[in-house]
């Protein structure tokens, strides 16, 4: 009898346990796009899905990619997605809707560099519904990192910037309240489709300029591993996979273009082997859009919302309109 009151005690510490630590990620872990985004992956059907880095996410815009196919989309993409989370999310679309199609945005820079440490592990993962999905990537991601991402998952936010908006944060949680509003600034409008429209900036306030330059002896062979299994996930469900490569400005690509080169011929060499339609806008279709620096608000590629828009037609008429 004394040993059961013992357990029942241990039992009711961590239940109490959990559900502070529960409380406390309600109110401490911020409101971010990737909960909006997640949400709608986990809660409605859309056709297209687009993975990929941040110059996915502010450089193509679903609804005008889409306009007149009758195809509805959504933009997955993040500054922080490595290879390992655009296929969990492919794999979370799976399991949740029936996408006829996934656009991949490909930035070699992620091939060749680990996932910083910190939150940017649970970018995605902390927004995942329950589902096998979660599961997988717990084991794939997370078990070997530091605990304090599973247990404490808001440890990495400043207590200086997230005690202020405590009960809004809390609040926007409990009652389910995904209003976009919340998440635009000075800077950048976030949609409902997930394209974030970056503000003009001009050329002469862009942020300092320092790539990192792709090299293929240092390829990190898990993250190729990551995008074959992309791949192979989408063979096998019957969806269409197709991968681009969105313009850069000129200004950068002209400095750095034997590093550029490198990339579009291992990442060329791969998609072809795998029968991947590769849409690259920094060789073969170079003259399909603007290298401008004008365009852009940073040497990353990163578009102005007009330039933005002005793409996502063009990239729409080259993958749905045959025009070359």
């Amino acid at each position: 009898m004394r040993s059961f009151k013992k357990a029942a005690k241990a039992l009711l510490c961590l239940l109490i346990l959990l559900l502070v630590l529960k409380l406390l990620d309600l109110a401490l872990y911020p409101c971010t796009y990737t909960r909006n985004d997640l949400h709608t992956l986990s809660t409605e059907d859309r056709d297209v899905i687009l993975l990929g880095t941040s110059n996915g996410k502010m450089n193509i815009d679903p609804d005008v990619l889409l306009s007149g196919t009758g195809l509805t989309g959504h933009n997955m993409c993040a500054g922080g997605e490595y290879p390992i989370d655009s296929y969990y999310l492919a794999k979370l679309a799976v399991e949740k809707q029936d996408p006829r199609m996934i656009l991949f945005e490909l930035d070699p820079a992620y091939f060749i560099e680990e996932k910083e440490p910190g939150n940017n592990y649970l970018l995605f993962y902390h927004e995942f519904p329950l589902s096998a999905a979660k599961l997988s990537y717990t084991a794939d991601a997370l078990l070997q990192e530091d605990f304090r991402l599973l247990f404490f998952p808001f440890y990495e936010y400043p207590l200086s910037v997230e005690l202020p908006r405590i009960g809004t944060t809390f609040m926007q949680k409990i009652t389910g309240d995904y209003d976009t509003e919340r998440l635009k600034n000075s800077q950048q409008i976030y949609h409902e489709n997930g394209f974030i429209e970056k503000l003009p900036v001009p050329v002469d306030h862009f942020p300092p300029y320092s790539p990192t330059l792709f090299e293929e002896d240092k390829v990190i062979e898990e993250s190729v591993g990551y995008l074959q299994k992309l791949v192979d996930l989408c063979k096998e469900k019957g969806i269409r996979l197709e991968a681009v490569s969105t313009p850069l400005p000129g200004g950068a690509y002209f400095r750095d273009q034997a590093y550029f080169e490198a990339a579009w011929d291992y990442f060329g060499a791969f998609f072809e082997k795998n029968g991947v339609p590769f849409y690259n806008f920094n060789r073969e279709y170079f003259d399909a859009f603007s290298h401008g620096d004008d365009v852009y608000v940073d040497y990353d590629g990163h578009m102005n919302g007009d330039a933005a828009r002005a793409y996502s037609q063009v990239l729409g008429q080259i993958l749905f309109s045959g025009i070359n």
